[in-house]
């Protein structure tokens, strides 16, 4: 983004719309262990910070599911997703990659190995 050029956030009767499609991964910088994937269509740094500020299991859900996520610290890495991807479909076959699930994953691998790579990629080098 540049100053000539902003960012345009639509609000629409109440209601902010997405601009945007990502997947996002919590690694734990100590372990390197996945502690969360997720997806979503607001900014991921938003979402990073719903998850762990919203008392909503819903919106919270590190939260709500990460053992000692309050002592633990994380690297949260997201990922843009290309335009007409199915966002739920790329979620589901990143998580069936992670836990080396066969199956949807095959359809989406041009979008998953990019991310399985970023991911080894900052685990050994931390970027």
């Amino acid at each position: 983004m540049t100053l000539s050029h902003p960012r345009v956030i639509p609000v629409r009767k109440g209601h902010v719309r997405p601009t945007g499609s990502w997947l996002y991964v919590w690694i734990d910088v100590n372990t390197g262990a996945v502690a969360y994937v997720g997806g979503t269509g607001f900014d991921p740094e938003l979402r990073a910070h719903l998850h762990l500020a919203s008392e909503d299991p819903q919106l919270g859900r590190v939260r709500a599911s990460v053992p000692q996520y309050d002592d633990r610290d994380f690297d949260v890495l997201a990922f843009e997703l290309p335009e007409g991807i199915d966002r739920r479909a790329a979620k589901r076959a990143l998580i069936a990659r992670l836990s080396a699930v066969d199956g949807e994953a095959d359809d989406l691998r041009d979008v998953t190995d990019p991310i399985i790579q970023s991911l080894n990629t900052h685990r050994t080098t931390g970027r």
